[in-house]
């Protein structure tokens, strides 16, 4: 019987190919190898699992570490992994899930809502509802409470000990362990060699995280003076009818993240209020300043194209979203000077389904705005991306492009931060001019971001763009390069080599991947796709 059933590296490939790798990055091109050469690349994860070391060996696990940008002034570690191991340690993960889920506390005690582990054939891998269930719970809860009592744990994420979840992981794990090991053996490549931290903004490390607050979940449902908590992800949230039990609530929280695994919660973050005080804030949160504002946040804007109701779910959403006038909520939103993240977010991610005049006024004022948009920057340039191919008028686009460019001509310390650049590359990559062509050359030998280094994702688009716009004269002299890029780089160039035709061809017979590797994979997509009337290179 193989260490992980091929059933659980399938649907971990067809997650990343729908879903994508995390909620943080800009998806990688080969995610559209993925989708493309499922069996393939199955066929190479069952390779890993049958031989993890040899293949650790063969295949080492690159990744890219970025300052992702949090609220106004504050920042997180988020990383990205090559996506062959991403998609591995997901399907590991995934072997384990249902035991994962099965050693959390039931559903059924309304406790604990995040990443409750249920997979669907839309290929999601958590039950949709949980923030909404934990938000409605708790305000159930408030009502019948004299007192709420909210925190969260600080560094949640980056302050995992591997050793913890290692034990919990054998705990669940079979006799041999050995996709514990495996677990372990990743995260502590993608730590640098430290024994804590998992990797921002993927499914695989939601789970883990998971399974890391498992036990103090438990401890804390077997505590008499704990009363009744929720928890979602690293919120908690406890509901007492004196500021005694509020306050000992706190204190025993705290000491049992502190002794079982090593958390302290946020000072910033740890508040007592009464449940009317707390009605009111979650009122404002959900709701904005306004009624349209609240009823417009209750929508779910999602539409899936491959959906067998996919014309009648369309036809809804939109009229859903006629009844509100976008625009206006969008310009009350940035005139407050501090938006409303969530409210916000969900207004940019509607643009694409404006009409063309109210998509370039809004885009316009977006960029105007970018100050005060900081903590979306990633969500602005993203939608702007997206709109940009459905835009005719030329000029507006030009004018779009052109105020993305300044940000970077200016160093401004929106296009400085290396994720929020990330995006604005895919920004220009969507119009080739000379201007955008200039800037992208410019932009793969700078350094990103605030250290003394290049980011390999943003070199990797670049390299995919110029090629899509058939720059030849660069690709040519970057061949010759290829020896020293980075592994994303040169998987990326071996795709571009096809736009250098016969010199192309020459360098691939000069430059040949390992045959069965992921890098000869995605050679062969690109040489099948390449030939196909009007497929683009995709960046």
């Amino acid at each position: 019987m193989p260490l992980i059933e091929r059933v659980a590296l399938a649907r971990a490939v067809a997650n990343v190919a729908t879903k994508g790798d995390t909620d943080v990055f800009p998806f990688p091109f080969e995610n559209h190898v993925f989708h493309d050469c499922r069996e393939s690349i199955v066929d190479l994860l069952e390779g890993i699992a049958a031989d993890f070391q040899g293949s650790l060996a063969r295949s080492p696990i690159t990744s890219h570490s970025s300052l992702a940008p949090v609220g106004y002034a504050g920042y997180r570690w988020t990383t990205q992994i090559d996506p062959l191991w991403n998609a591995y340690l997901l399907g590991v993960v995934e072997s384990l899930a249902p035991a994962i889920e099965d050693s959390r506390i039931s559903p059924e005690e309304q406790t604990v809502f995040s990443y409750r582990y249920e997979p669907d054939p839309s290929l999601g891998m958590f039950k949709l509802d949980g923030w909404k269930s934990f938000q409605d719970r708790c305000n159930e809860l408030a009502l019948r409470h004299a007192y709420v009592v909210s925190v969260d744990i600080a560094d949640f994420y980056s302050r995992i000990y591997h050793h913890r979840l290692e034990n919990a992981l054998r705990d669940i794990d079979d006799p041999s362990k050995e996709r514990s090991k495996q677990i372990i053996s990743i995260l502590t490549k993608l730590s640098g060699g430290t024994s804590y931290g998992l990797p921002v903004g993927g499914n695989a490390a939601r789970l883990l995280s998971e399974l890391v607050l498992n036990q103090v979940d438990r401890l804390l449902l077997a505590e008499a003076h704990a009363g009744q908590f929720c928890r979602y992800a690293d919120d908690y949230r406890f509901f007492v009818n004196d500021l005694q039990s509020a306050h000992r609530c706190i204190g025993m929280l705290s000491e049992k993240l502190m002794r079982n695994e090593g958390f302290s919660l946020q000072k910033a973050k740890t508040r007592i209020m009464t449940s009317a005080e707390y009605q009111l804030i979650m009122e404002s949160q959900q709701q904005g300043d306004s009624a349209s504002a609240g009823k417009f946040l209750g929508l779910r804007l999602h539409f899936d194209p491959y959906s067998t109701t996919a014309v009648d779910d369309y036809e809804r959403m939109m009229a859903q979203i006629s009844e509100f006038d976008v625009l206006s909520l969008l310009r009350d939103e940035i005139t407050k000077g501090r938006i409303h993240v969530s409210l916000t977010r969900k207004l940019v991610g509607a643009l694409r389904y404006m009409d063309e005049e109210s998509r370039i006024q809004a885009i316009i004022s977006l960029l105007e705005n970018v100050e005060t948009l900081a903590p979306i920057i990633p969500q602005v340039m993203l939608a702007v991306r997206q709109c940009i191919d459905d835009i005719d008028d030329r000029d507006a686009v030009d004018e779009i492009q052109a105020t993305v460019r300044g940000l970077v001509e200016a160093e401004h310390y929106i296009a400085k931060n290396d994720l929020n650049l990330a995006y604005i590359v895919r920004v220009l990559a969507a119009g080739r001019n000379s201007l955008n062509e200039r800037m992208l050359i410019r932009t793969y030998s700078s350094f990103h971001g605030y250290g003394m280094k290049s980011a390999p994702n943003i070199q990797r688009d670049i390299v995919l763009a110029l090629a899509r716009w058939n720059v030849r004269y660069w690709l040519s002299e970057r061949k010759h390069s290829f020896g020293t890029d980075h592994a994303w780089v040169k998987r990326a160039f071996r795709v571009a080599s096809y736009a250098l035709g016969d010199e192309g061809s020459h360098w691939r017979r000069s430059n040949k991947p390992e045959v069965g590797s992921f890098d000869d994979i995605v050679q062969k997509w690109a040489a099948d796709r390449f030939n196909s009337p009007g497929w683009m290179i995709p960046v």
